[in-house]
């Protein structure tokens, strides 16, 4: 068993554009990079209260981590959705992630009226080519105003 943790991930902040993190992936953890990197490959969602979110490819595989939860994504599995609460006339939101063997995370939050990150993240996967060709892109790297404008 190898016991070296993993290298940390170069990606970017969702809501602070001109932030790149380091994503630690063996706890869902980050920290501010001192020295931004040329290069990232992902984007996380930092939030005070809440388990931080990050989409980020290594190896030609892209992976969704929710705190230490980690979800590759592989064809259409597992299933990413969100829709809009009735009851709160579409203010409150829940995200969820879905495996053959059943929902393993719902999210629900309130809208804040700027950038949806769940919104966002949903439409891109949605699509299985979107899937593969980021996958292959971000495992290479990509500048991070690149990143930000798709």
């Amino acid at each position: 068993m190898d016991l070296t943790p993993a290298p940390p991930i170069a990606v970017v902040d969702f809501r602070r554009q001109s932030m790149v993190l380091e994503w630690q992936s063996t706890g869902g953890t980050w920290r501010a990079c001192d020295e931004p990197p040329v290069l990232v490959h992902g984007v996380a969602l930092i939030r005070a209260s809440q388990p931080n979110i990050c989409l980020f490819a290594r190896e030609d595989r892209l992976h969704l981590q929710v705190g230490g939860e980690r979800y590759p994504l592989v064809d259409d599995s597992p299933r990413i959705g969100w829709r809009r609460g009735r009851a709160t006339f579409g203010l409150r939101r829940c995200f969820t992630i879905s495996s053959p063997g059943g929902t393993s995370l719902v999210h629900t939050y309130w809208n804040n009226h700027g950038d949806d990150f769940f919104v966002w993240l949903v439409t891109r996967l949605e699509n299985p080519e979107w899937r593969k060709v980021t996958a292959q892109r971000w495992s290479e790297g990509v500048n991070p105003a690149a990143l930000r404008g798709s």
